[in-house]
């Protein structure tokens, strides 16, 4: 209590220093004005400078939506600083109290709205949210307003360059103090700010698939990209950040300014859709079987699969569906090693995708065709072990490719830039697609993945209305804590089934498996996609 009137006392004493000084200076600056005021000048005060807009691909806007705040163009005097002082904490008046003293114009952000002589109010709306949608595509600002990652720091010079101002000019001395009885003037082309950057994303695919995500994930990404073109319509990363507060984010466990998306990890089983396509390219029959008695030795090397599970004599159908390891090694042994990994490069392994001009993903690892003559190292590429490194773009990519009828298509981010009337000045170029596998190779993984989902390891993913096809990947990474092995989750495929319209890939660190971990993500954002599909 003591301490509130010892705050409230100190507040009085100030405003009262500031006023006596005010007045002090008001009378004796009056002769000096007088003698200065043919010498007047203008002195321009910009208030405020906008940024550009970064929109999603129905140019609804997804920055630029936060809360009003207020900004003030101030004459320093008695006025003036008694409003001030009314929504000011003593502590930032004795902040603002050099600038008041000092005579020239200033502006300061205020917590709320001021009317008073010598106050110039403006409202803008904070560039961001909280929480902000997006968030790790978007990227955020430094210090200095500019750009420090994602599409934010990809177009700092775009979204900074001709994008408004508010600014007030005032008639002053040459001491710039503002002469008594001249009107100032004010110049808002603020509107400006609306030309900016269209982005791929749906705002309303995002907003599903963050809250999907956010509901079962912790250290996760996700995305949705639309066959064919492979446009990101939704991009997800785990944790997530107040882009307001960057530093706070930076002492947060999980490393939550980490775009995951665009990071590499340990593949795991879906990548024996690859190993089905480099077999099936090759010749070899969908219907070739092999008895899987839970583990495969290979130059001495005991190959597992997942739990030791033994799952009989089946097909490749039925090994997609089980996720067999011990099958696709043994297949894998049938296919000259350069056609494997041929097929692993036209599926985008290996390569660093630009999704926005400026910004680009991880490429990963790709063994080489040396390192394949190893049999151990062979065995392990063939069910996506191994020195094997992916991104979920990647991942992505590959699908949207067997969803696409088996044309590769890059993934991208970027739409084009648009001025103020939301009118394009620039398109993006279209990415041409290229023939990665067979249109009947693509048919038969869909097919493939279609029991997966139906009768596999991807049954947990299965959307409520409408079929799908999947593939699910639990990667062993060799990180050991209190003794058991961390693994990484996929759940990637594509839906509906029939004319694939969207791929949808979930990645988790940690979890107990792609189906159990992953597959209600995909399950939600796929029945979410219902009506858009049908």
């Amino acid at each position: 209590m003591m301490a509130k009137r010892s705050a409230v006392v100190f507040g009085g004493l100030m405003l009262s220093m500031f006023l006596i000084i005010l007045v002090l200076f008001t009378l004796s600056g009056g002769a000096r004005l007088a003698e200065t005021a043919e010498k007047q000048v203008t002195y321009q005060l910009v208030a405020a400078n906008t940024r550009g807009t970064i929109y999603d691909c129905n140019k609804n806007p997804l920055t630029g939506n936060g809360k009003e705040e207020y900004i003030a163009a101030i004459i320093p005097g008695v006025e003036s600083a008694a409003a001030l002082s009314r929504v000011l904490p003593a502590k930032t008046m004795q902040s603002v109290y050099p600038s008041l003293t000092a005579g020239k114009p200033f502006s300061l952000v205020l917590p709320q709205s001021v009317t008073a002589e010598g106050i110039d109010l403006f409202t803008l709306k904070k560039r961001y949210t909280s929480p902000q949608i997006a968030v790790h595509a978007i990227g955020y600002l430094d210090g200095e307003g500019n750009g420090a990652a994602g599409i934010e720091k990809a177009f700092n010079s775009r979204l900074q360059e001709n994008q408004g101002q508010i600014s007030v000019t005032y008639q002053v001395d040459a001491l710039n103090r503002v002469l008594a009885g001249e009107k100032q003037v004010v110049s808002d082309t603020s509107y400006l700010h609306n030309s900016g950057v269209v982005l791929t994303l749906d705002k309303n695919i995002q907003a599903a698939a963050e809250a999907a995500a956010e509901k079962h994930l912790t250290n996760a990404a996700v995305l949705v990209a639309e066959v064919p073109d492979c446009k990101i319509r939704a991009m997800v990363s785990l944790p997530d950040y107040n882009p307001c507060n960057v530093a706070a984010a930076m002492k947060t466990d999980g490393s939550p300014l980490l775009n995951r998306c665009m990071e590499a990890y340990s593949v795991g089983s879906v990548f024996k859709l690859v190993s089905a396509s480099a077999a099936l390219e090759y010749g070899i029959s969908p219907e070739t079987r092999y008895t899987c008695t839970g583990s495969i030795n290979v130059d001495g090397g005991i190959f597992h699969c997942y739990n030791g599970k033994s799952h009989g004599d089946e097909d490749m159908k039925d090994a997609i569906a089980q996720s067999c390891n011990t099958y696709f090694v043994n297949l894998m042994q049938m296919v000259p090693q350069s056609r494997f990994l041929q097929t692993a490069k036209n599926m985008g392994f290996g390569e660093s995708f630009e999704i926005a001009p400026g910004l680009s993903s991880s490429a990963g690892h790709l063994p080489t065709r040396e390192s394949l003559n190893i049999p151990r190292a062979l065995a392990n590429f063939s069910f996506g072990q191994g020195d094997l490194t992916a991104t979920p773009l990647q991942i992505t990519a590959m699908v949207n490719a067997i969803a696409g009828d088996g044309t590769f298509t890059p993934p991208s981010l970027y739409e084009g830039l648009v001025d103020e009337n939301l009118q394009y000045t620039e398109k993006a170029q279209e990415k041409k697609g290229v023939t990665a596998i067979s249109e009947s190779t693509a048919r038969l993984l869909r097919s493939f993945m279609k029991q997966s989902i139906e009768t596999g390891t991807s049954e947990k993913g299965k959307p409520t209305r409408g079929d799908a096809g999947a593939k699910t990947a639990t990667a062993q990474t060799g990180r050991f804590v209190n003794g058991v092995e961390q693994v990484e989750s996929w759940f990637s495929g594509f839906y509906p089934y029939e004319n694939p319209k969207y791929v949808i890939t979930v990645f988790a660190e940690g979890g107990t498996g792609g189906g159990a971990t992953c597959g209600p993500v995909f399950q939600e954002i796929a029945d979410y996609l219902y009506d858009k599909t049908s």
